[in-house]
């Protein structure tokens, strides 16, 4: 009996000292990080696909809230763009989303494919960049101009995403349409595998420039950018005024486009749900303008965060959170 006892308080006190190891485990975690882990806020971001933009600077931005001590823990998650981004806002599927300016004025007012389903929750943070429309060709295909797409095989982006739409914004300052080419629905990654291999004629991306997966199709064919005449843009800008001013993508950019490329792009912006609490908001716009040269050296697009634009083509209204934000730092009245 006298062992039977022995062996019950050992184990005891092993297992006092085991709680005890977590206790303080947790304690020194409080101090180090400056909040209590019971009351971080786990929150979502959605991106892109990973092979675009979206993907890495929403990694970025999510890395530096989680670090920033203001009791938030973000994730970014790969999606299909800006449609889905917006829908899943609507949805309280995630929190904040990476949503093209033309897109988020859909969705807010039931425009478009957002007709039977209207996002009524989703309110701006901050404009970023034009998502630069960048289509690809092989030197060799002899194609130089949109209008030299008809009958062709274009990759043209996912299904769900706003990059279908863009490249049909694009068709019509041609005189042309979807119906005029041999639209094929993939990312980016997959779609220039194909052009390595000759099974597509051409690549539209829309992203930030450079972009990851053009260099690496880059680096192993001659390719060429199409440019989007200055008058074309023009046409474009008339109709969907939420496309960028003429965009110059600086020759050399890319291995062998020894040329300027003339585009442009529909803003890249990040939305949040309405029902977030102001001080969360408020704390997130801070924390990514304060971090700018952190989330750029993760992904140059970092440094498209400027106060001077953060408002920019941005229709929808803005977050509570972000507008004190923006009325402290003097960009709103």
């Amino acid at each position: 009996m006298l062992k039977l006892g022995l062996k019950k308080n050992i184990a005891l006190l092993a297992t006092l000292v085991f709680l005890m190891g977590i206790l303080t485990g947790c304690t020194g975690s409080k101090e180090q990080t400056g909040q209590d882990s019971s009351k971080v806020l786990n929150m979502s971001i959605s991106t892109g696909a990973t092979s675009g933009t979206y993907y890495p600077l929403g990694t970025a931005i999510a890395s530096v809230v989680s670090n920033a001590g203001i009791g938030v823990n973000m994730t970014a998650e790969s999606t299909s763009g800006s449609i889905e981004n917006a829908r899943l806002i609507g949805q309280k599927q995630t929190e904040i989303g990476f949503v093209e300016s033309l897109i988020a004025d859909w969705a807010y007012n039931g425009k478009e494919m957002f007709k039977d389903q209207k996002v009524e929750n989703i309110r701006g943070l901050v404009a970023l960049y034009p998502n630069t429309i960048q289509t690809v060709v092989k030197k060799k295909s002899g194609i130089k101009s949109y209008k030299d797409l008809k009958g062709k095989k274009v990759a043209v982006g996912i299904q769900g995403s706003s990059s279908p739409m863009a490249m049909q914004v694009v068709l019509e300052s041609y005189g042309l349409s979807m119906n005029d080419i041999k639209p094929q629905y993939l990312a980016y990654g997959p779609s220039m595998e194909l052009l390595k291999d000759d099974q597509v004629d051409a690549v539209m991306v829309d992203a930030g420039a450079p972009n990851s997966s053009i260099i690496d199709v880059s680096t192993q064919h001659d390719i060429d950018i199409l440019s989007i005449e200055p008058e074309n843009i023009r046409k474009i800008r008339e109709k969907y005024p939420y496309f960028s001013n003429p965009v110059t993508i600086p020759k050399g950019t890319y291995k062998g486009v020894d040329k300027d490329i003339i585009t442009t792009g529909s803003l890249a912006t990040l939305c949040v749900r309405a029902d977030l609490p102001e001080d969360v908001v408020y704390n997130i716009t801070k924390t990514i303008f304060e971090k700018r040269d952190e989330i750029a050296k993760v992904h140059e697009k970092g440094k498209s965060i400027n106060l001077d634009t953060a408002i920019n083509g941005i229709s929808i209204p803005l977050h509570p959170g972000a507008e004190r934000y923006y009325k402290e730092m003097g960009v709103l009245k």
